[in-house]
């Protein structure tokens, strides 16, 4: 029970402040926009305080004297310009005290208690935040000597004491409650007395943190994840550093680290679990953890797979490697790929590429891969592979038999078929057939109904198949020489047509020996005659003709005067004698040709007669 003194007790000693408090570091770092509050403190720090006591407050920075409008019990009090008052408790009341430096918001209010008894447990007069370092004191009246103290929160008696002061450091919210303390104080007459409770309040330094997810919990695999862990801290201390940790399933995954942020840049499987995340000082003196947030990762089905070749288009000559690659557009792994060809059970090979070093013909067929993630499977299109075999050894054959020898006899008027075979060469193969080195048509087969001398030539066939658009292959025939003959009434009518050729030049080459015979017989006749020498030369006149018409009539076809190496020419004209027709002796129904040798005269340079150049018709026998 307390016992009030019968004189108001003295003042005790003051106690500095805690540094640490000061407000314009507190209120410089508070971080938020626009004013800031200013921190108030008071000397000596504690409530309740015995009457009569004298205090000192600061607003704000102890080092800054500034203008300071001061606040008490809710009502301005006064204005100083300093920003520090004293003053001495003289009432048995409770005081509030709050203060604004200009430019500044209102600080926050502390209350102090003012009491006349005994005995008074004191408990810091500013606000009590967790991680604070926390003592409560139990005073006297001018601080009698006390001994035996006792502490105790209700009725449980705590045993944390140093003498005359209970050791709570560091300050936790479950240390809030209504505190006293009782011993015996040894003044005139020695006495046990017991304090009032006092009122403790520790409040929090920092929220409880809350872990959040950006996304939805469930999530694919090799997606990125990231947690955040907010808290919110208290305005008094806005200059705390706070440390942040993560854990999975009660495992630390990642800090102590500054930032509130976790990334995991692609989750896996071993990903999914429990997710919480503590928040802590620098001492670690205070931590709070979050409450626990679940993470599924799921396996992405495998789809979209599909194969690659190279060289592209699957297409490759035979002996060329082929590589083949697989891959799927979608799907989370590890992926695992097998290698199938089309009408065989069991695995040409695994993994995501498959080789043929060395093709062959037989390799060419369907090809496809499978992919899966040990929970889902996908095939890809099946990929037709071609192995092509360049074409090689064309031939020209003839109704079907391969033609023998570079040469080919048809008489003119017979049909003729032409077809160009390979003996390798993977389809589909173009043909091209030439006649004498140029393109006379394309297809396999090469066909007349009718032969004539303008068929006549070389010809050759060109075989082509490809890879792709940029590899060609060609193979050429050998050279077949076709000679187009002559037979019955055509050539009967072809060697009239050189026989009476022939005879016309008989003829001009008798008429011009003639002529060079008669001249010579006859000179005076080609005297030159007396003529006007100033009149121009008269133009040689014209043989004279005979008038006999039984006689030929001959021409000189070359005027003026023949050069070396010219040859002369002479027609002769045959006049049919009058007459009845006579049988001819050959049985044919015209009148026979009168026997008459054609001859080539040399030119002037004397030039020798060849025997091919005359030519004679002769009766039939």
């Amino acid at each position: 029970m307390a016992i009030s003194p019968s004189s108001p007790p003295p003042p005790i000693n003051v106690i500095a402040p805690n540094p640490g408090l000061r407000a314009g570091g507190t209120a410089q770092l508070l971080g938020l926009a626009g004013s800031q509050p200013t921190l108030l403190t008071i000397d000596p720090p504690w409530t309740p305080l015995f009457k009569g006591q004298k205090v000192e407050l600061t607003c704000g920075d102890h080092n800054v004297s500034v203008s300071t409008t001061w606040y008490k019990n809710g009502k301005q009090w006064k204005s100083t310009a300093s920003n520090r008052v004293q003053l001495t408790l003289s009432d048995e009341v409770k005081h509030q005290f709050r203060c604004r430096n200009r430019g500044f918001e209102l600080s926050p209010a502390i209350n102090v208690n003012i009491s006349n008894a005994w005995l008074v447990l004191q408990v810091p007069a500013r606000a009590v935040l967790e991680g604070d370092a926390l003592s409560l004191r139990c005073r006297a009246w001018k601080d009698t000597k006390l001994s035996g103290v006792q502490f105790s929160r209700g009725k449980v008696l705590l045993q944390d004491r140093r003498g005359d002061e209970l050791l709570l450091s560091p300050a936790k919210q479950e240390h809030s409650g209504r505190y006293h303390c009782s011993g015996k104080m040894h003044s005139v007459i020695p006495r046990w007395v017991e304090s009032s409770p006092s009122e403790l309040v520790v409040q929090e330094l920092f929220s409880v943190p809350e872990l959040s997810v950006e996304g939805p919990q469930e999530r694919p695999e090799g997606s990125a994840l990231t947690l955040l862990c907010a808290t919110r801290h208290n305005a008094l201390r806005p200059h705390l550093t706070l440390q942040h940790l993560f854990y999975q399933d009660g495992l630390q995954v990642a800090g102590p680290q500054l930032s509130p942020q976790h990334q995991v840049p692609a989750l896996l499987l071993s990903h999914s679990g429990s997710y919480s995340c503590q928040v802590q000082t620098e001492s670690g003196s205070v931590q709070k953890r979050s409450a626990q947030r679940i993470i599924t990762v799921r396996r992405v089905p495998v789809a979209g797979v599909s194969v690659q070749a190279e060289p592209p288009g699957a297409q490759v000559v035979e002996g060329d490697r082929l590589v083949l690659s697989c891959a799927a557009a979608e799907g989370t792994g590890p992926l695992s790929f097998s290698w199938h060809r089309q009408g065989r059970t069991r695995p040409l090979g695994t993994g995501p590429r498959y080789e043929i070093a060395v093709t062959q013909l037989g390799d060419s067929d369907h090809y496809h891969c499978t992919a899966t993630n040990g929970i889902s499977t996908a095939e890809s299109p099946q990929l037709h592979v071609t192995v092509v075999a360049p074409v090689s050894n064309a031939t020209i054959m003839v109704a079907g038999t391969e033609a023998v020898g570079a040469e080919l006899v048809r008489t003119a008027g017979e049909g003729l078929a032409l077809s160009c075979a390979v003996q390798a060469g993977t389809a589909p193969v173009a043909f091209t057939w030439l006649r004498d080195g140029r393109e006379l048509g394309t297809g396999p087969t090469w066909h007349l109904e009718a032969l004539g001398p303008e068929h006549a030539g070389t010809y050759q066939c060109v075989a082509t198949n490809r890879v792709g658009p940029q590899r060609v292959f060609r193979a050429h025939s050998p050279t077949l020489l076709i000679v187009v003959t002559l037979w019955g009434r055509q050539r009967v009518q072809a060697l009239a047509v050189g026989l009476s050729v022939s005879l016309l030049v008989l003829l001009a080459a008798t008429a011009a020996l003639g002529w060079h015979f008669w001249r010579r017989r006859h000179p005076a006749a080609t005297k030159s005659q007396h003529r006007d020498p100033t009149a121009p030369p008269a133009r040689p006149a014209p043989p004279v003709l005979s008038t006999d018409p039984s006689e030929p009539e001959h021409s000189n076809v070359l005027l003026g005067t023949p050069s070396a190496g010219d040859v002369l020419y002479s027609t002769v004209t045959i006049t049919e004698q009058r007459g009845g027709a006579s049988p001819s002796p050959c049985g044919l129904a015209a009148p026979q040709e009168p026997p008459i040798t054609y001859a080539a005269l040399p030119g002037p340079q004397g030039l020798q007669r060849l025997p091919s150049d005359s030519y004679e018709n002769t009766p039939c026998a």
